[in-house]
């Protein structure tokens, strides 16, 4: 059988409510397993955030199955949408895969914020600068350069799948989005005011709207008419109308 042609049923739902009681945010990929098994675990972290952000904005009855090319298929009330996932990490990272399995399973594991937030990845262990020393090397970062870094690597993750979209095993819907994980070491680029997480700071929205005009100037939205990137607790939508910031929550702690 055609692996991209077979699915699995992950969530099914008769109306929001219904969806975001399946969804847990808690939810973290599991530990060991074969590659195949990793691959899936982290695309549903993914898919756990995707869903509770668009819950209340889809039609129902609602379905979403596992598949490859793309990852997951998404049937509405309204029809179909092709969902495609990728973890954004610097190719050194993917190198050092098999060293990283031996640790935590390849998955940077989840530090628990203190505040009760969306948990952050461990980049800081000693393990993994001494695995990825020779990425960076060179002198600190400078102004705004981990802004500008940070739009470079989205455009470039970004064109990456478009090139997946156009193979011919790629089942092209009607609507087509593409979910990233922001999971790049850079300097904490926050979109947010730490004590007011309403109020976007003005250079990293000038960020925000700069990768916004490069997706519409390459016209990235002919391809994928949405590109959500997770990161940090938030859900950057960009569509051919602009961006738009979506912060989900995560349970308040016990």
């Amino acid at each position: 059988m055609d692996r991209a042609a077979t699915t699995e049923a992950m969530w099914a739902a008769a109306d929001a409510a219904s969806l975001r009681a399946q969804l847990d945010l808690r939810e973290q990929p599991l530990a060991g397993g074969s590659g195949a098994e990793i691959k899936t675990q982290r695309e549903r972290w993914m898919m756990v955030r995707w869903l509770t952000v668009w819950a209340s904005q889809l039609e129902y009855p609602l379905r979403v199955s596992k598949r490859e090319s793309p990852d997951f298929m998404v049937d509405t009330g309204s029809g179909r949408i092709g969902l495609e996932c990728m973890e954004v990490v610097p190719e050194a990272f993917k190198q050092l895969q098999a060293k990283l399995n031996g640790v935590n399973s390849g998955w940077v594991r989840p530090v628990p914020d203190p505040r009760g937030g969306e948990a952050r990845n461990e980049w800081d262990s000693p393990l993994l600068r001494q695995l990825l020393a020779d990425t960076y090397e060179g002198s600190p970062w400078a102004g705004d350069e981990p802004e500008r870094l940070w739009v470079e690597v989205m455009r470039w993750a970004v064109e990456k799948k478009r090139q997946v979209l156009h193979k011919p095993a790629f089942a092209r819907q009607p609507r087509n989005v593409l979910l990233l994980y922001d999971n790049w070491p850079l300097p904490a680029v926050a979109f947010v005011e730490e004590a007011d997480p309403a109020v976007l700071r003005s250079w990293a929205l000038a960020a925000l709207q700069e990768l916004s005009r490069q997706l519409r100037d390459s016209d990235a939205h002919a391809d994928f008419q949405q590109i959500d990137i997770l990161h940090d607790g938030w859900l950057l939508s960009f569509t051919d109308a602009g961006v738009q910031p979506l912060r989900y929550r995560m349970p308040a702690a016990e």
